[in-house]
């Protein structure tokens, strides 16, 4: 049976820091690792149950944090699909499940764009040279647990099956992008070739609702000590 627990987890703090923000937490899971998921996914985890701290990098986009308690021997496994659907899918990502075109080659991108950015929302290589590429047969039989070939093999099932050539799977890629306007997006899948050439691909409606942004600064501007009342300004952020 596995544990995942989110309750009985409090008092979560971010302070700055030169690259992002320390992310410290309050558990009554003494026994249990914890693990980091942003946006839904597995980002981080502790290597101790004693661990209280997380390291978050800074970035434009916005991300809700999650921080869940597991048995120490599954620290590193990303268990997402036990969070609730609110935490697992926010309503401002954008998921798109690629098969990687059979012919793929280095060089090869796969970007996701949206009508209200200039810039595509995401670009990564379709094929990156370190990506191992096994045929039936091609890897070293017998060295790998069953159902796999030799290490790094994708494994028996683990591909695309029957979108790549005779004798291939073919790998899946997934793509999870946060919107970060307010609205509705036309999304745009947009392959292009080492050789420049360019094939777009209908990416559906998306209807994104972000958290707005925090603060830019917070101030303390009055004090009243005969109600003991405090008056705050906050700082738009956006310039």
């Amino acid at each position: 049976m596995t544990t995942l627990a989110t309750d009985n987890i409090d008092r979560l703090t971010a302070e700055p820091t030169p690259s992002g923000w320390r992310v410290r937490f309050r558990s009554a899971h003494p026994g249990l690792c914890h693990q980091l998921y942003v946006n839904g996914r597995l980002a981080d985890f502790t290597d101790t149950p004693a661990g209280r701290a997380f390291d978050v990098p800074a970035g434009p986009e916005p991300r809700e944090l999650c921080i869940a308690a597991v048995e120490p021997a599954r620290r590193g496994e990303d268990l997402s699909g036990l969070l609730p659907p609110a935490l697992r899918e926010p309503g401002w990502l954008y998921t798109a499940t690629v098969v990687r075109e059979p012919g793929a080659r280095a060089g090869d991108l796969l970007a996701v764009r949206s009508d209200r950015a200039d810039a595509p929302l995401r670009v990564r290589e379709s094929a990156p040279d370190w990506l191992p590429r096994w045929g039936f047969g091609a890897s070293a039989f017998g060295l790998g647990a069953a159902g796999y070939g030799g290490i790094g093999a994708p494994g028996l099932g683990r591909g695309g099956f029957g979108a790549g050539p005779f004798g291939f799977g073919a790998a899946v890629l997934e793509l999870r992008v946060p919107l970060a306007a307010d609205g509705t997006h036309a999304i745009t899948l947009r392959t292009r070739s080492a050789d420049g050439q360019t094939t777009d691909t209908p990416g559906g409606e998306v209807v994104a609702h972000p958290p707005p942004a925090p603060p830019a600064a917070l101030h303390a501007t009055a004090y009243d000590p005969q109600t003991h009342a405090l008056t705050l300004t906050l700082e738009d952020p956006t310039p």
